[in-house]
């Protein structure tokens, strides 16, 4: 599904995602069990059951990727892509099966927790990356680490860097410490961008 643009922005983005995710026809019904986001992306865990409460013999939902409980329902996750400009809010919508992108892949443990157990290796393979993201979300960084990047990282002024000493600066007027980013070579102080989210390795300094 392609990107579907509103003229106005909802007055609640995660209700809209909500109704978004419910609905019925003659044998099912959906409705979100769970909604969180991550940046401009939402996710959510969506619960599928039939109607008559039955399960099908196979023991799968009817498409085959999702195993059912006693009752023939199932969890699945739905991811929707947002944007928001010149008073307008557009998503794009898509579900584990897909297979999303990285950068749409940072569905916290909470809500893998509720999804139904799956047979489909797509989304078995984007369970797994939003899982690896997460750790890499929760390593510990602390003033006196000393890192280096799994890859050389071009900073503005054109110079590729990967090495680093980790601080905290409180600079003037700002109410919080920013981490800075001292190139152990050069002694040249850097900020990167998204630093958790990067292949990154200690190699001097204990983990708080």
């Amino acid at each position: 599904m392609g990107w579907l643009i509103y003229n106005h922005v909802p007055a609640s983005i995660r209700d809209e995602i909500a109704r978004l995710c419910g609905g019925e026809d003659d044998e099912n019904r959906n409705y979100p069990v769970l909604i969180t986001r991550q940046g401009a992306v939402w996710y959510a865990a969506v619960r599928s059951e039939p109607k008559n409460g039955q399960r099908r013999e196979s023991g799968l939902c009817p498409y085959g990727a999702y195993v059912t409980d006693a009752t023939g329902g199932y969890v699945f996750a739905a991811i929707f892509l947002t944007t928001t400009g010149g008073g307008e809010w557009g998503y794009k919508s898509m579900d584990e099966t897909a297979g999303p992108t990285d950068a749409a892949s940072h569905a916290p443990e909470k809500l893998l927790s509720l999804l139904s157990e799956t047979v489909n290796e797509y989304e078995t393979s984007w369970r797994a990356r939003c899982r690896a993201n997460a750790a890499l979300q929760h390593r510990p960084l602390k003033p006196g680490n000393v890192i280096r990047l799994e890859e050389l990282l071009r900073f503005t002024d054109g110079e590729q860097r990967r090495t680093f000493r980790v601080s905290k600066e409180l600079f003037a007027g700002a109410r919080r410490a920013t981490t800075v980013f001292t190139c152990t070579e050069t002694g040249v102080a850097c900020r990167i961008r998204n630093i958790k989210s990067r292949g990154w390795t200690r190699i001097e300094g204990d983990a708080p």
